[in-house]
Formats: structure tokens, sequence, C-alpha cells
């Protein structure tokens, strides 16, 4: 049920990702156009692209975490699978704290948000926080799919002779 709901998440968050940040190069591409070539500055423009900016950093952020995209340190070589596996548990659980830190304070933060205003474009500033909060939910949903999977690859690296998995060398 889990694996089936974060499938559905990822595809409708990369989607949102990409119209996203189509939007965000086409909103820089006005700005960058209406200023030095029509010499007519937008200020719209920043404003739309900080706001399309947050929504591509932390909604890119949730699914890099979900296709393991982010950049990891191997200290261990490939066969080494326990320490290796070992590792990635520690690694997803002290991810929880930076998602905890992302859904609540940035939670408070967009609600913050909620009584100040954009005045180039006229909306309120929650919007431009809401991407924080919303971002740590995804990553959240993730996290409780891939530390159980973890921990299972970890039991198997423990079980194999010498701490490999079967089939490695």
């Amino acid at each position: 049920m889990l694996r089936a709901l974060n499938r559905g998440l990822e595809w409708l968050l990369t989607r949102l990702l990409t119209t996203c940040f189509g939007a965000l190069i086409a909103v820089v591409f006005i700005q960058v156009f209406a200023r030095n070539v029509l010499v007519l500055p937008q200020i719209w423009t920043l404003d739309v692209a900080q706001l399309l900016f947050a929504w591509c950093i932390f909604i890119g952020a949730a699914v890099a975490l979900r296709w393991d995209a982010h950049y990891t340190l191997d200290l261990f070589p490939d066969h080494w699978t326990a320490p290796r596996a070992l590792f990635r548990v520690i690694g997803h659980v002290g991810s929880v704290i930076v998602v905890w830190v992302l859904i609540a304070p940035g939670w408070t933060f967009a609600q913050i948000g909620l009584n100040r205003f954009a005045p180039a474009i006229g909306i309120s500033e929650f919007w431009f926080f809401l991407p924080i909060p919303l971002g740590g939910l995804a990553m959240a949903l993730f996290l409780a799919e891939m530390i159980p999977d973890d921990l299972r690859a970890l039991r198997a690296a423990l079980a194999a002779p010498d701490g490999a998995a079967e089939g490695t060398e």
C-alpha cells in the first residue's frame, strides 16, 4: 500500500517539478530579455522566479531522495554489503531529523507567511514557504518505505557469510 502511494506521489511530484522548472526557465528568460533587450525591467519576474525556485528545491529534494540521487560517500567496497547496509540505515534514520525540521518548523514558517504578501504579484508569502513542509512530508513517506527495506537488506547482509550478500564476490 505504501509503495503504491509513494509511486503515485513520485509521479505527481515529478510532473509538478517538471512544470515548475519549465516555468522558472521561462520567467527568468522573460526577466533577462525585458531587462537587457527591452530595457523595461519586469518587477514581478523576481518574485515569481523565487516562488518557482522554492518549489523546485524542496519538491526536487524529495524526488531525489526517492530516486536515491543525493550525494553519498562510499566508504566501503561494493562487496562489503553489511557495513554499506548499516551506513545506509544510519543515513536514512538520520534523515528523519532533517525531515522533522522541514515539516514542523517549516509549517510554522509557512504560517508566518500568511500575514505577509509579495507586493509585485499580490499573493501571500505562504505559497513561497509551503514547499518546505510539503517536501518534508513527501520525504517522510519515502523514508517510511526506504528504512524497512534498508533494515531487511542489513539483516540479509549480516546473515550471509562474511557479511557479503549471496551472489557477490
